[in-house]
């Protein structure tokens, strides 16, 4: 926001004719942390997040909006969240009620190091398809052809709206060390099976149903061999190498 926008906004909160702040203590982090549920979920774009998304996500309104946030990312507003949150009400003199910094990072990292992390992935193949076809964020269809396309495809997010840059869909789960920080990952095409596993993962905290959302009947995910060239082909299995050896996935 400019500093006229934020300098006209507070003189209207001032004359009563502009909504309030919302109160930080009725904020969430973000979809991707459920705290009632002691979850966090990295929706890695286009494998089958929505389902999943719909089903934990808290109301907001929400400190950070984006969809899509990876862990470390997560991780790393946790504390700004948690800090936000504690201090909110502090407009008096300190006393034994304010929060310390050092015990707010204590929280937020008890609150990383517990809460269930995990994630989808998708064969790479089949997922460029529905990149190619995908109907939010940046729509490529109408621009090039689907071997144009994947030859330019070098990011796990590619065409998806307000992403970070990611090479592989793995990197949405890793930290700086390329170490991986969820505890469960599961590949979207055997979300069925996955549902029973998280569910007994979390003692049955998390009751997951497979439901199919966001399905676009444009794609050509599912019969997603046909779309493919042997150059184009080869082109994604050398963008997404890390993904198809880490997760074992074939053409």
């Amino acid at each position: 926001m400019s500093v006229k926008r934020h300098t006209t906004r507070v003189v209207q909160r001032m004359l009563g004719v502009a909504p309030p702040v919302p109160d930080p203590e009725t904020w969430q982090l973000n979809e991707a942390v459920n705290f009632d549920l002691e979850c966090i979920f990295v929706a890695v774009p286009k494998t089958g997040t929505t389902s999943v998304r719909s089903q934990i996500r808290p109301n907001g309104p929400y400190l950070i909006p984006r969809r899509h946030l990876n862990i470390v990312e997560i991780r790393d507003t946790l504390f700004a969240f948690l800090l936000l949150r504690a201090t909110s009400n502090n407009h008096s003199f300190p006393t034994e009620d304010v929060a310390r910094t050092r015990d707010v990072r204590l929280e937020a990292d008890e609150v990383f190091r517990n809460f269930f992390k995990f994630c989808s992935v998708r064969n790479p193949w089949a997922r460029a398809v529905s990149l190619y076809f995908r109907k939010e964020g940046v729509q490529v269809a109408d621009r090039m052809s689907f071997e144009e396309f994947c030859l330019g495809h070098v990011s796990a997010s590619d065409t998806c709206q307000h992403p970070t840059l990611h090479s592989n869909q793995i990197d949405w789960m890793t930290d700086e060390a390329g170490q991986i920080l969820v505890d469960y990952v599961y590949k979207m095409e055997d979300f069925a099976t996955a549902v029973g596993e998280i569910r007994e993962l979390t003692n049955g905290r998390l009751k997951l149903q497979a439901l199919e959302k966001n399905r676009n009947a444009a794609s050509r995910s599912r019969d997603y061999r046909d779309m493919f060239s042997a150059r184009a082909r080869n082109a994604i299995a050398r963008a997404f190498e890390k993904d198809i050896d880490y997760f074992k996935y074939a053409f």
